[in-house]
């Protein structure tokens, strides 16, 4: 029977107080023996004649010896059959991590922590794009745009279509069905929150006139939030600036406030999927037409990280472009 990840560590833990009984009785016992020949040698001494005292300590050592030496064997082997196991664990172990599933699990101490041992630079976005093959597919998350319509992540980034149950996207919002390539800039806190300027606006900047689209997320997830919705909404609304436009170049305000994204409650799932492991920075994501996870970063913006960000953005739309017209040949 496959034993669990926590049962492997137990077992591990309760086998590591062993070696200390076994090198206490491989020291022990062979003392523990010898002075029982001692006590026969001395026994004997009282009933042979006045010369047997001086030859018994040279009988008496080689007795010791021979006995020591016989019983050595049997002491070590259970110290290296243990050391053996505790080995094939460590593996087992290390093999057991690797398969299971990193989840997201709400810790703010050991976020806050790497937040100040990082600088806020908690994920580095890569030179590269994520592999078609690798990439994962944003998974689906209710949300509710500023002019109050409810809808899902996963409709607005193109992938796949309208969720079950949810109503359709309004005309005033964000169309996805000429988009390229989706901007996903998510936020727990207002730390995290003044972090996403510095990717969106020089991001627009560069994208301009292109079939890209940015999306703000919002995530509050502290339950008593949901008490004052209506005052957070007018809250973010006020932190919308007039001058944000989103890739569709629309002047509408309608567009504006539907590509600002509000979600209320845990999504330890979505978080894992997205790699949103702290909650007092900013993510950027760049997703593919097919709603596809092709980059990563998180924390504030450095002009490493956006000249990577809008080289891959022109990588990704040239791939796209290519394998469009792959199909229709």
């Amino acid at each position: 029977m496959a034993l669990s990840l926590r049962q492997l560590c137990g077992l591990r833990a309760t086998l590591r107080t062993a070696p200390r009984q076994l090198q206490y009785a491989a020291a022990e016992r062979p003392r523990f023996f010898g002075a029982s020949s001692g006590g026969g040698d001395n026994g004997d001494q009282t009933k042979t004649s006045a010369d047997a005292p001086a030859k018994q300590p040279a009988a008496k050592a080689a007795r010791g010896a021979s006995h020591a030496a016989s019983m050595t064997p049997s002491a070590t082997k259970p110290i290296q059959n243990f050391r053996d196991v505790m080995e094939a664990l460590d593996i087992m172990v290390d093999e057991a991590e690797k398969k299971m599933v990193k989840k997201y699990r709400p810790n703010m101490f050991a976020e806050f922590k790497q937040l100040n041992d990082t600088d806020g630079k908690v994920l580095e976005g890569p030179e590269d794009l994520v592999a078609v093959d690798k990439a994962l597919k944003v998974p689906s998350l209710a949300v509710r745009t500023l002019t109050r319509h409810e809808t899902d992540v996963v409709t607005l980034c193109g992938g796949g279509g309208e969720v079950s149950g949810k109503q359709p996207k309004p005309k005033a919002a964000t169309d996805p069905s000429g988009v390229e390539a989706t901007l996903l800039l998510t936020s727990f806190k207002n730390f995290g929150l003044n972090m996403l300027p510095a990717w969106r606006d020089p991001f627009q900047q560069a994208m301009a006139g292109r079939n890209v689209q940015v999306l703000t997320l919002n995530i509050i997830e502290d339950w008593y939030m949901k008490l004052v919705q209506a005052s957070i909404m007018r809250g973010l609304e006020s932190q919308t600036p007039d001058t944000l436009r989103d890739a569709t170049l629309s002047q509408t305000p309608d567009t504006l406030r539907d590509a600002t994204l509000v979600h209320f409650g845990r999504c330890d799932d979505f978080r894992t999927t997205l790699d949103l492991y702290n909650s007092f920075v900013g993510y950027a994501h760049l997703i593919d037409r097919q709603g596809r996870i092709r980059w990563i970063a998180g924390g504030p913006a450095t002009p490493k990280e956006l000249e990577r960000l809008i080289h891959v953005t022109h990588q990704l739309l040239a791939q796209q472009k290519q394998a469009e017209q792959g199909r229709r040949r």
